[in-house]
């Protein structure tokens, strides 16, 4: 892998702002960036019924309450094991496009890129505006930058809070300590990565390109530049070699290759790589060059593809002719069946979200009360939450105790009250007459149900304690 030109360099040749460029990967590019845009600023603007009493945002981290909620779906703590599936499939996907095809995500869907790309897209228009590299330019570029950091701060925090009050919040002073604090933190390492750092995120911070190296093999396609083609270089106006032209140069030289020596290809990347020197770990992958590069060639009346996806395979034996992915080998069979893997532990455990979780926590200090009259009791924590669409209140009933009281904290009617954040907490006591009093541990279970429409929620096994 060459390590392509060095910072003195890079420095000299490089534009501070990438050249615009048109093209077919430029189309996916901008698609891709608009539909993500799209997708962060808007999603939190959609809304979903969920009933009194709770968000009527469609997908929200609802801090307070301790849950995730996307639209009829809802995920707690003890949920994680989903999202670490989640996390894995996500890897594991991102494995299997590279082995595929390079560093699609770095050149396409990483944020980095697309808010790196969206910066340069309002450097662009500064200039265009106030003129290219004056001062009011310099001051322009500045305000977009600014307005776009604060309106991605502001889409962050929306996914926490409910975005319909979150502009009025924020204008008067009201909003939470933690919002305004998330809305700045994020204005400021969006201003600061995007409009600052850009390309030395993925040459220096980043580690994915380290990790690339381990995963490409003969067969990935990757960005490359066909030397057997392009090499060596000379000015248009010099004749082609007899590789690339139907005769010999008629002065007998030996001839330049397709490429022009133009620079069209590294004044358009995004990190300031020219691809004419390798395959390096600067290239996120993104096409950008085989835009300007096939531009240039249709100028000059030359097929396109001197800048080309292709694998090490397919270069060595040169061809024009486009290389055939061969997507289906060992290496992306076994991603693909890890993935398909995770893929079926996500939906199992989805399969298996409980929507009401119950726990009766027994107070052992002292195991058991003998009150004045004979009877026992014994004392329990109960908690519980639900994910169901309503519930008010839950009846509790004992199996294995005949004759046995139950009392849940102040309540009369021996129910347990839900309280609006889908909650509840309460001390449970049950008394059991001196008659039907037991000896020892006795194994007895809880039964829950809803109170006011009679549907079980749950049981628990648990044990009472009486006098040896």
């Amino acid at each position: 892998m060459s390590l392509g030109l060095s910072a003195r360099d890079r420095a000299v040749r490089r534009r501070p702002v990438p050249l615009p460029v048109k093209g077919r990967f430029r189309r996916i590019k901008t698609a891709v960036g608009a539909l993500l845009l799209g997708l962060f600023f808007l999603v939190p603007w959609l809304r979903f019924d969920r009933g009194p009493g709770e968000p009527g945002q469609a997908v929200i981290f609802d801090v307070p309450g301790r849950r995730f909620l996307a639209f009829g779906l809802e995920f707690w703590p003890q949920d994680l094991p989903i999202v670490l599936g989640l996390m894995v499939l996500g890897a594991l996907g991102l494995f299997l496009a590279t082995v595929i095809s390079g560093r699609l995500w770095c050149g396409f869907t990483c944020p980095q890129t697309v808010w790196t790309d969206l910066f340069f897209t309002l450097d662009r228009i500064a200039d265009r505006i106030a003129g290219k590299g004056s001062a009011r330019a310099r001051a322009l570029r500045q305000i977009f930058w600014l307005a776009l950091s604060l309106a991605t701060g502001f889409g962050f925090a929306a996914y926490f809070t409910d975005v319909a009050a979150l502009p009025g919040r924020l204008l008067a002073g009201t909003a939470s300590t933690g919002i305004m604090v998330t809305v700045l933190v994020l204005a400021a390492t969006t201003w600061l990565l995007a409009g600052y750092a850009r390309e030395r995120v993925c040459l220096h911070m980043c580690p994915w390109p380290r990790f690339q190296a381990a995963l490409l093999d003969a067969d990935s396609l990757v960005v490359s530049y066909q030397a057997w083609r392009g090499e060596p270089r000379g000015k248009k106006r010099l004749p082609l070699k007899a590789e690339l032209a139907p005769a010999p140069p008629a002065d007998g030289s030996a001839g330049r290759g397709d490429c022009i020596d133009c620079d069209r290809c590294f004044a358009v990347c995004p990190t300031g790589v020219d691809i004419r020197q390798g395959l390096q770990m600067g290239c996120i992958g993104c096409g950008l060059c085989i835009d300007a590069c096939d531009d240039v060639m249709t100028r000059l009346d030359r097929p396109a593809g001197l800048i080309r996806f292709d694998s090490e395979a397919h270069q060595a034996s040169p061809s024009l002719a486009p290389p055939k992915a061969r997507v289906v080998r060992p290496k992306t069979l076994l991603i693909a069946a890890a993935c398909a893997i995770a893929l079926g532990f996500i939906a199992l455990g989805l399969l298996g979200i409980d929507k009401v979780t119950i726990d009766v926590d027994p107070q052992r200090n002292p195991p058991y009360v003998a009150l004045s009259d004979g009877s026992i009791r014994n004392d329990y924590i109960i908690r519980l939450s639900h994910r169901l669409p309503s519930l008010a209140a839950v009846a509790v009933t004992v199996e294995g105790l005949p004759g046995a009281e139950i009392r849940i904290g102040d309540a009369e009617d021996g129910r347990l009250a839900v309280r609006a954040d889908r909650t509840a907490e309460d001390r449970l006591l049950i008394a059991v007459p001196k008659a039907a009093r037991p000896k020892g541990r006795t194994a007895i279970a809880f039964t829950f149900a809803d109170a006011a429409s009679g549907a079980p929620l749950g049981r628990i096994d648990t044990y009472f304690w009486g006098p040896p």
